[in-house]
């Protein structure tokens, strides 16, 4: 089961990276574009659009800076606050299973939602960071009731001697 996760682990790593330099490439297109608009407002005059421009490549930065220093802090918290020896036998080991594959997950969700919220924000529209958020405790929540509940409904039924 070990190596089915490394496995498993490694390759929604390799997707984390992907996503991560599609998500560097579009901040930095998103905001190449914003200072365009930017200039070209300044030189005709129009300073709502250069308010705007500016908004917008603030938001990116902020976003693109999230998603690069705060989510795998996230996660790396959220795996070393998981317990590791509640159960025995089999079920600890699907317990442990279980929780590495959701915080892998959850480490790519939530750089899809702060991708999402990238290209919104870079577009004008409003950023859809509340829904990444609720995506994020989704993932966090699968995360917890795997790697506690799945050991503590094994001790309940009495599978440990």
């Amino acid at each position: 089961m070990d190596a089915t996760l490394s496995m498993l682990v490694l390759f929604l790593r390799e997707a984390w990276t992907a996503l991560a330099g599609a998500l560097l490439a579009f901040a930095v297109l998103a905001g190449m574009a914003q200072i365009l608009r930017l200039s070209s407002a300044s030189v005709i005059g129009a300073n709502l659009w250069v308010w705007e421009a500016i908004s917008a490549v603030a938001s990116v930065v902020i976003l693109a800076l999230f998603g690069f220093l705060g989510v795998p802090q996230i996660v790396s918290a959220l795996e070393s606050a998981l317990p590791s020896g509640g159960g025995c036998g089999p079920i600890n080991e699907l317990g442990q299973f279980a929780a590495g594959l959701i915080g892998a997950l959850a480490a790519l969700r939530m750089l899809k939602a702060v991708f999402a919220s990238v290209v919104s924000a870079s577009l004008g529209a409003s950023s859809s960071l509340s829904h990444s958020l609720i995506e994020t405790g989704e993932a966090v929540f699968g995360m917890l009731l795997a790697g506690a509940a799945i050991p503590l409904a094994a001790w309940f039924l009495g599978t440990c001697g």
